[in-house]
């Protein structure tokens, strides 16, 4: 249960890098979108203007028609599909394969995560990855306010995950799950005690015990592609292109054939 413990946003924000493409799904966080972009926190605002920076491509994907009229209307020169990530290959088309598919804090929404997953292999180029963010079925604060007699679960969600449970559904739907991680409570946007007192007792208990943090995270890859040994990494793609030796993503992965 053990993995490396990360700021969540920083951690996303990282797999942006030169010359990839990018499909963000949810991409919306409605009925967020209005609260987060005023705030400056909305991801998919965040993913793009990265991607101008270093030559990537993002497309945003999400089932909110309205939201995403609304975010259109705010970024007329981005890519935007409306569908059900759990029919992704329809809301897509054939608009060609992606580097990377991110799924930050999505799957927990859906009715059937697995017919999510198992669209996404096909969806994936060569040396592809999904990334997926959710929260963690063993957050120490939900356990603390369960003994409260509070179930702290947004509204919206179906299902909890844990990293055997989410490895175990990856597995089911052709991915093999590469890399295991955790993510921090995110910075606050608006003062709450609640929240203040959640996010400490989270810092606290999660330096020693990550397994108790707040959201996980896992990288996987099409299980085809995954048996090559040689296969990288997220986390080592992102460290291979601070090299002036490999300056974008398929050079780097041109470099390990």
């Amino acid at each position: 249960m053990q993995g490396f413990r990360t700021e969540k946003e920083s951690y996303i924000l990282q797999t942006v890098m030169p010359d990839t493409r990018i499909l963000h799904i949810g991409c919306t966080n409605a009925p967020n979108t209005l609260h987060r972009w005023e705030s400056g926190a909305l991801l998919h605002k965040s993913l793009c203007d990265k991607a101008k920076s270093c030559g990537a491509h993002v497309v945003g994907q999400d089932i909110d028609g309205a939201s995403l009229a609304w975010l259109q209307e705010r970024m007329p020169d981005a890519e935007f599909f409306h569908g059900d990530a759990q029919k992704l290959r329809d809301c897509v088309g054939e608009r060609g394969q992606f580097d990377l598919i991110i799924a930050a804090d999505v799957i927990e929404h859906l009715s059937n995560p697995g017919l999510f997953l198992e669209s996404c292999p096909e969806l994936l180029g060569p040396c592809g990855r999904v990334l997926i963010t959710t929260c963690n079925a063993f957050g120490i604060g939900r356990f603390a306010k369960a003994l409260l007699n509070h179930e702290a679960v947004h509204p919206e969600h179906t299902a909890y995950f844990s990293h055997r449970t989410l490895s175990r559904l990856c597995s089911m739907s052709g991915l093999k799950v590469l890399e295991l991680g955790y993510y921090k409570y995110e910075r606050m946007t608006k003062f709450s005690l609640n929240l203040l007192v959640t996010n400490s007792l989270e810092q606290v208990v999660s330096v020693i015990y990550p397994q108790f943090s707040e959201g996980v995270i896992v990288e996987a890859g099409p299980i085809l592609q995954s048996t090559d040994s040689n296969m990288p990494t997220l986390s080592a793609m992102r460290a291979t292109t601070t090299s002036s030796r490999s300056p974008n993503i398929r050079q780097s992965l041109e470099s390990r054939r």
